[in-house]
C-alpha cells in the first residue's frame, strides 16, 4: 500500500542517517587515537618549573583507572610526586644516570607505579565488588578467589580474608609453590591447554607495564609529554616514598611540557575541563553510540597517592 512504502523509505532513510553518523564517529575516534599515538615520544628534557592544572591530572588518572587488570584486582597504585623537595631527594639518592636526575627534577610530575606483591589480599573486595555490581556470571564468581590466588603466582589458595597488610606468606614458600604450580601445569600441557605459570613479581609488574601505557597515552592526549624511567635503586625509592615491603617499583613515567616546544614558543593548549577534571563541553561517555558497561573499579583514593604511599 502506499501508506507501507512511505514507512518503509523513511526506515531506509533513517537507517542510512544512523549508518553516516556512526561512521563519522567510527572516523573521528580512530583518527584522534591515532594522533595521540604518533604524538607520543620519550621527552629529553622537561620544563622546569611548569605546574599542571589540577583538573589536567584528575582526568589523567580517571582514563588511566580505566585500564584493565588481571582477574579485575587492579593491582597498581600510583604516587603522583609533585613536591619540589621529595624530586629532588630522589633525583639525587635514587635516580641512576644524568637524564633520569634532572628529568625527576625538572618534570611537573613523577607517576611512580607500586605493583602489590600480594594481590591475593585485594580478592574479597574485589570479589564483593563484583556480586555487588551484578556484571559476572555466577560460574566466573564461583572460581574467582581460587582461580585468582593460583594463577598470580602466590603461596597460598586462598585469600588472607581482611586485605591487611600482615599475616601474608611469601620468600621460599611463594618461590616453591610456584615451582610445584609450573611442574603440574607443564606436565599435563601434552594432554589439556593449561596457564602459564609466573611468579607473583612477574604477573603484578605486567599489570603495571598496562596501566603505565594507559596513564602515558591519557597525558599525551592532554598535550603532555612524557618520558618511562627504569633507572633507579628500588629500594631507596621504596624508603623515600614510605612505600610498604608488600610492593615493588618496576617503573616511573615523568610528565610535564616538552623544554623545546615551550622554549620555541608554542604552549600547550589543554581542553576545557570542569573542576572535577570532566569534560565541559558534556558527558564524557556520551559518543552518540551508548554508555559502556565496565567492571567495577576501586576509588581513585584507594588507588593514587600524592607525593608519598597512603597520602
Amino acid at each position: 500500500t502506499p501508506g507501507s512504502v512511505v514507512r518503509n523509505a523513511a526506515t531506509s532513510a533513517t537507517t542510512a542517517s544512523r549508518t553516516v553518523t556512526e561512521k563519522s564517529i567510527a572516523n573521528a575516534k580512530l583518527k584522534s587515537f591515532r594522533q595521540i599515538v604518533q604524538s607520543r615520544v620519550s621527552a629529553r628534557r622537561f620544563q622546569p618549573n611548569a605546574n599542571v592544572p589540577d583538573v589536567i591530572w584528575k582526568d589523567i588518572l580517571r582514563m588511566t583507572m580505566t585500564s584493565p587488570s588481571g582477574f579485575n584486582l587492579q593491582p597498581t597504585h600510583i604516587i603522583l610526586l609533585r613536591s619540589p623537595t621529595l624530586k629532588s631527594t630522589l633525583s639525587k639518592h635514587a635516580m641512576l644516570g644524568f637524564g633520569n636526575q634532572y628529568r625527576t627534577t625538572d618534570a611537573s610530575g613523577i607517576a611512580v607505579f607500586c605493583s602489590d606483591l600480594e594481590p591475593s589480599k585485594r580478592i574479597d573486595r574485589i570479589y564483593e565488588m563484583e556480586r555487588s555490581e551484578g556484571g559476572r556470571a555466577d560460574g566466573y564468581l564461583a572460581v574467582l578467589r581460587v582461580a585468582a590466588s593460583f594463577l598470580t603466582g602466590e603461596s597460598s589458595t586462598s585469600s588472607n580474608g581482611g586485605g591487611g597488610v600482615g599475616g601474608g606468606r611469601g620468600g621460599s614458600s611463594t618461590r616453591l609453590s610456584t615451582i610445584l604450580k609450573q611442574t603440574f601445569t607443564h606436565a599435563l600441557s601434552p594432554i589439556q591447554p593449561m596457564p602459564t605459570m609466573e611468579n607473583v613479581e612477574s604477573w603484578s609488574y605486567k599489570n603495571a607495564g598496562i596501566i603505565a601505557q594507559q596513564y602515558t597515552l591519557a597525558s599525551t592526549a592532554h598535550g603532555l609529554s612524557t618520558c618511562m624511567m627504569e633507572g633507579y635503586d628500588a629500594r631507596r625509592v621504596k624508603e623515600i616514598l614510605r612505600i610498604p615491603d608488600r610492593y615493588g617499583v618496576p617503573l616511573m613515567v615523568a610528565t610535564g611540557y616538552d623544554y623545546d616546544t615551550m622554549e620555541g614558543g608554542k604552549e600547550v593548549v589543554h581542553a576545557d575541563l570542569d573542576e572535577d577534571g570532566r569534560s565541559a563541553e558534556g558527558d564524557d561517555d556520551d559518543d552518540g553510540v551508548g554508555p559502556t558497561e565496565r567492571t567495577p573499579r576501586l576509588e581513585m583514593n584507594e588507588l593514587f597517592f600524592g607525593d608519598t604511599f597512603g597520602e
